[in-house]
């Protein structure tokens, strides 16, 4: 004989949407249902099994039938409430927060993607940091690949060493760039992505706001890049400097006062 007073945990709504569940994880089971989007009223009003499956059940189905109530034993059920709705994660709340947890609780993002939302910097220049690390910044590499007519190449325009204008090209081994990381004392380990090559510049330096310093330089050289391009702009170490210590100036008035360095 059936024992089925383990149905009225399944389908008490309390835990899960009936259909959903039984389609996905049983099958076998879920293919005998008479009604595939039977209500929880109906089921719980339902005189007999047989007005609820088609019989006889198959093995599968059977199997599938025992190992369900099996898990279903662990699942409390109080027939006194009110059916209720919950989302997965166990409140009837909806956050986009919680969604967030829920949906990418076993992605591992790139460690350098938690530095740069944890840095001091604006908004802007963190979303400009983040285009830097997922590879999609407007270099002319990217323009190329997203099909414009790029005039007259794809070649470095802060360089005349005729090597493709791209993210790791632009920012880390364009001797413009180079230059720039020198004042800083900023050497790059080679063979490295470059996500991976500022995380190793963090764990070499050992100092605070490294991520910080990093994207207001390359923001800087980004600037000079883009007045080249479009106002015939001439770049110089000398301009980037000075740019960049001004950002740097009014990025300080954005760190608590408790960690600025005593002048």
């Amino acid at each position: 004989m059936y024992n089925w007073g383990w149905f009225n945990s399944l389908f008490s709504g309390v835990i899960f949407g009936p259909r959903k569940f039984l389609h996905l994880s049983f099958q076998f089971f879920f293919s005998f249902a008479r009604n595939k989007d039977i209500s929880v009223k109906q089921l719980l009003q339902a005189i007999d099994l047989d007005s609820i499956f088609q019989l006889p059940l198959t093995l599968h189905a059977y199997d599938e039938m025992l190992n369900l109530q099996q898990y279903l034993n662990i699942i409390p059920y109080n027939p006194g409430l009110d059916d209720q709705w919950i989302f997965i994660w166990g409140n009837p709340s909806y956050t986009s927060s919680r969604y967030y947890r829920m949906v990418f609780q076993n992605f591992q993002a790139h460690g350098i993607f938690k530095k740069i939302w944890k840095s001091k910097c604006t908004p802007r220049l963190k979303f400009f940091a983040w285009l830097i690390f997922v590879d999609r910044l407007n270099t002319r590499n990217m323009l190329a690949r997203r099909h414009f007519n790029v005039q007259p190449n794809t070649f470095c325009v802060m360089c005349t060493g005729m090597e493709e204008e791209d993210i790791t090209h632009l920012f880390f081994y364009c001797p413009f760039a180079s230059a720039c990381w020198s004042k800083l004392g900023f050497h790059w380990s080679a063979h490295l992505d470059p996500g991976d090559k500022v995380l190793d510049l963090i764990s070499q330096q050992q100092m605070p706001f490294i991520m910080d310093i990093f994207i207001m330089a390359a923001w800087e050289i980004w600037k000079l890049h883009n007045a080249k391009i479009f106002d015939n702009g001439t770049p110089s170490i000398r301009l980037w400097l000075k740019n960049f210590k001004c950002l740097v100036k009014l990025q300080l008035m954005r760190v608590r006062e408790d960690l600025h360095t005593p002048s």
